[in-house]
Parts: structure tokens; C-alpha cells; sequence
């Protein structure tokens, strides 16, 4: 029998996620979201949990690419889903999964989806996705180290943790060292 998948049309979980974040524009959603998980607030990761009916999906991707994406000057276009399993399943099941251009999560979202017990060391330039991602990996309690960074030029401009906990992951700010 064929996995059916569930979708949820972008204005209303844009709305939802508005309303759950306790919001009216969409600008702010970054902002509000880094402060939910730099809480640790369980409260919107369990209403949000209960709100999207898979978490197998990267919900947030889409409202992130269709309202806050800069296609024109960074390009930026992010990983269909259908995609993004196909690359899960080139990553393989190794212990930990390298993401150089991790987005808001949507490949450690598939390569999680066939092993919980994966680690990831995930990478993004873009300092306007990474709470999105860092929400993206708490929320479904895996555990990742996440790099705000320029891979190209090896620069590393700060790094974020989401270790495990008993429903949803932990964050941790890691002191970067100063060059």
C-alpha cells in the first residue's frame, strides 16, 4: 500500500504557525522562532508537533522559501522533498551525516526519517534559516551540531547544538573559538 502524503495548503499553516508563535507578519518569524528554542519552550514544540500531521515533512521549509527565501541576490531554492530522499538514501546509515548547505533541515529531515539514531553536522551561510533549523532538529529531537557558516571560505561564525532529550532535542550554544 502506497504512503499517502498529507498536505496542508501554505496559507493556512502559515497562518497556524502565525497564530502558534503568537505573531501577525511573517518577517518575524525567524526572530520568534530562535527565541522559542533558545528556551527550550516544549509548549510550542509540542502544539506545533500536534498541529502538522508528519514530521516526516519539512513544514517550515515552505513558508520559509515561498515568503523569506532571496532568490534574486543569494539564489536561494531549497530541496524538494522528493529530492531530499533520494539524497537520504545516498548519505546511507552512517553514524553521522555531513549537510554543507543544510537549508532549513529538509535532507537530515529524510535521512532522520529512516534512522532516528543518525547525528548531523549541519551547515548554512544564510544566519536567516538557521533558527528554522535549529526548530527543524529540536523539534524532532535530533541531535546535530549546527554551523552558522561560509563553507567555501571555511569560515565558522558560530555553532549551535541540539542534543537529545526525552521528547524533544536541547539546545546548546557552543562558544566559538576567536581567530
Amino acid at each position: 500500500m502506497e504512503k499517502m502524503e498529507i498536505r496542508m495548503e501554505l496559507k493556512e499553516l502559515t497562518e497556524k504557525m502565525l497564530d502558534l508563535l503568537g505573531i501577525s507578519e511573517v518577517k518575524d518569524m525567524p526572530e520568534r522562532i530562535f527565541w522559542v528554542v533558545r528556551m527550550n519552550d516544549t509548549s510550542v514544540y509540542t502544539a506545533f508537533s500536534q498541529m502538522v500531521p508528519d514530521l516526516n515533512i519539512d513544514w517550515l521549509q515552505q513558508i520559509y522559501q515561498y515568503y523569506m527565501a532571496d532568490r534574486k541576490e543569494k539564489m536561494q531554492d531549497y530541496t524538494p522533498k522528493n529530492l531530499a530522499q533520494f539524497m537520504s538514501k545516498l548519505a546511507g546509515d552512517g553514524d553521522v551525516i555531513t549537510d554543507l548547505c543544510a537549508g532549513s533541515g529538509a535532507l537530515t529531515i529524510q535521512c532522520w526519517s529512516r534512522n532516528n539514531d543518525q547525528k548531523f553536522e549541519l551547515y548554512e551561510v544564510d544566519e536567516n534559516v538557521i533558527p528554522i533549523l535549529l526548530f527543524n532538529m529540536a523539534v524532532r529531537n535530533i541531535e546535530c551540531i549546527v554551523c552558522h557558516a561560509d563553507v567555501l571560505q571555511q569560515e565558522i561564525y558560530h555553532t549551535y547544538q541540539i542534543k537529545k532529550g526525552e521528547k524533544f532535542g536541547i539546545f546548546w550554544e557552543v562558544e566559538n573559538e576567536k581567530n
